[in-house]
């Protein structure tokens, strides 16, 4: 990253949408440029009307450029959302100088990538979880090793094409070429955990705004990824209709007053709620909003431990999946501040939680040490930590490809 030019990710959320931009000064990564906009033209991490969200995410990158204040060289976009799924693969090459060089593990990446996937099916990630050279197996770095056969196993991370294709039409109205796109989940993680989670085994859930995105580690490579339709939205929504009040006077509530473990509250605790049109006012008990909350989020909690058993851990025995979990959860998002939501995450799970909290940058620290910045600032560090892979990755790889073959699509050519 050249140090009179910036990286600009865009976290495109179905609430908000967040733009920073980084820069390189004093050979570290600095946010010198942040821009929010309410996000319109959104729902569930999908985009149901383009000219919408296209000033939505304009409105944002404006702010951000004005405190910035510098040109922007790369462009990087946030997806999520229901469609996001995880396939397994594998590929295989012979060493054709009886050792292991970078050019083959690009290789015998590309050859895992050629699988038979639905036409309505792209590929966001590839994701090593080994390499095998000849029977040696559990390798995460083979470069330099001898042999005559480099196996690896992978995870693909895949999104829906037309979800895909309508976040770049946002950016393409705005005369802007997005060099990469990143899973939520994925950005998250490199936002708000450490090595030693990743290494003993950890669960990062991120709450969204319409989504909520589960990322597992564990021996320090992500093993499974996926994103449910449920978020802090579905919240409001439920305070909206439960306390007979607006969606803006319900999120004031919750986020004023909201608490998700109805023991923490007193009986003698009210909240003042504003009727809808004409009509007055009403006290009513701080413990019916948190019955409100705690029910939603336990539901919440019973999607997220039904895909944990059905798709990842595959009804393994409880204490094989605690052991792979040895730094238990941690969560993040704007909803993870509610009051009792640790607890509750602990007693749900039955594993040891805490609050996710975005990497301090400098520059514009204070602004972005939020929870509901974990991805935006997640997204920074991925770039400027493998800025050389996603630099060779544009160059000839499956970012720059797909790019063009969706652009040709857009354009109609």
């Amino acid at each position: 990253m050249g140090k009179e030019k910036g990286i600009l990710v865009v976290d495109v959320g179905t609430t908000k949408i967040c733009a920073l931009i980084g820069e390189e000064k004093e050979e570290k990564l600095w946010v010198t440029g942040m821009g929010l906009a309410p996000s319109k033209g959104l729902k569930k991490g999908a985009i149901i009307n383009i000219d919408e969200a296209t000033q939505s995410i304009k409105n944002a990158i404006e702010k951000a450029q004005i405190q910035a204040k510098v040109p922007v060289e790369n462009v990087y976009v946030s997806i999520a959302g229901s469609h996001i799924k995880t396939v397994f693969s594998s590929g295989v090459v012979a060493l054709k100088e009886k050792m292991v060089t970078p050019s083959e593990v690009e290789e015998v990446l590309y050859s895992a990538q050629t699988i038979e996937l639905p036409q309505d099916r792209v590929i966001l990630h590839v994701i090593p979880q080994e390499f095998i050279v000849d029977q040696t197996r559990g390798i995460l770095q083979p470069v330099g090793m001898s042999g005559v056969r480099l196996e690896v196993h992978v995870q693909l991370i895949t999104c829906n094409r037309s979800n895909l294709q309508n976040l770049l039409r946002c950016f393409e109205n705005l005369n802007l070429e997005v060099d990469g796109v990143i899973f939520q989940g994925l950005a998250s993680g490199e936002g708000v955990l450490t090595p030693e989670e990743k290494e003993l085994g950890v669960i990062l859930i991120d709450f969204g705004g319409g989504t909520t995105d589960v990322v597992i580690y564990w021996d320090n490579v992500l093993r499974f990824v996926f994103s449910l339709p449920v978020g802090g939205e579905l919240l409001t929504n439920d305070l909206a209709v439960g306390l007979r009040t607006s969606r803006k006077e319900a999120e004031k509530i919750k986020i004023e007053h909201g608490v998700c473990v109805k023991e923490l509250v007193d009986e003698e605790e009210f909240v003042e709620v504003l009727g809808i049109g004409n009509r007055p006012s009403r006290k009513i008990s701080k413990k019916i909003l948190a019955e409100i909350l705690e029910l939603r989020i336990k539901e919440l909690f019973e999607l997220i431990e039904k895909e944990l058993r059905e798709r990842v851990f595959l009804n393994e025995d409880t204490l094989d999946i605690k052991s792979k979990l040895g730094s238990g959860v941690v969560i993040t998002g704007g909803s993870a501040l509610l009051p009792g939501m640790v607890y509750l995450t602990e007693q749900l799970l039955d594993l040891p939680a805490r609050v996710g909290y975005p990497s301090q940058l400098p520059g514009l620290t204070e602004e972005i040490y939020h929870p509901q910045f974990a991805t935006s600032v997640g997204m920074l560090w991925y770039v400027y930590n493998f800025k050389e892979k996603i630099k060779e990755e544009k160059r000839g790889g499956i970012i720059e490809k797909l790019r063009k073959s969706l652009f040709k699509f857009i354009k109609g050519g």
